[in-house]
């Protein structure tokens, strides 16, 4: 009985340390990139098997663009809240509804621009191949679908779907059964 309980605890053991053995080897990479000095790119430098001067340019370009970016956030909340207002204040499409609606669209329109515009920079300092890769990506994800990501109220940044009506909510969008 006592044999049959050690080598119960001792497989427990041995499969203990197996599991924490593969668990360490299949991570290590992830955890090696989560301390390097900027752990949100280094995906992008694994990825796209960047070099260390191709990478200073991406980040460089990121940093830039971060500033964009955030400012055109902080734009788009402010158009949106003001759209909020003009729609909660009255009760029919007028003038003011309008300008409001005209000011939310258009600066939905400047962050996609902004964003598909850092996207072809970005690509730029990478191989044709590479760069053609990197472009159907970010367009398939961030572009097509009607998914921007954007800074929240909270300061964070999050991704949406901003192909709705209601300026104030997020609606799943139907998939169509072929």
């Amino acid at each position: 009985m006592i044999r049959n309980i050690v080598i119960v605890l001792l497989s427990i053991g041995l499969l203990g340390c197996l599991y924490a053995s593969v668990y360490q080897w299949r991570t290590a990479e992830t955890k090696l990139a989560m301390r390097s000095e900027h752990p949100e790119l280094e995906w992008l430098r694994r990825e796209y098997h960047l070099d260390d001067e191709q990478f200073r340019a991406i980040r460089a370009k990121h940093e830039a663009h971060d500033i964009v970016c955030r400012q055109l956030c902080l734009d788009l909340i402010a158009a949106r809240k003001n759209l909020d207002a003009a729609i909660a204040t009255h009760s029919e499409m007028n003038a003011e509804v309008e300008t409001a609606l005209a000011e939310w669209v258009a600066q939905k329109k400047l962050c996609r621009e902004a964003t598909v515009a850092h996207m072809y920079e970005i690509s730029s300092l990478m191989s044709p191949e590479v760069g053609a890769r990197y472009r159907e990506r970010v367009f398939e994800h961030l572009i097509v679908p009607g998914r921007m990501p954007h800074i929240g109220n909270d300061g964070e940044f999050h991704e949406e779907l901003i192909e709705h009506a209601a300026p104030g909510s997020v609606q799943e969008i139907p998939e169509e059964n072929d």
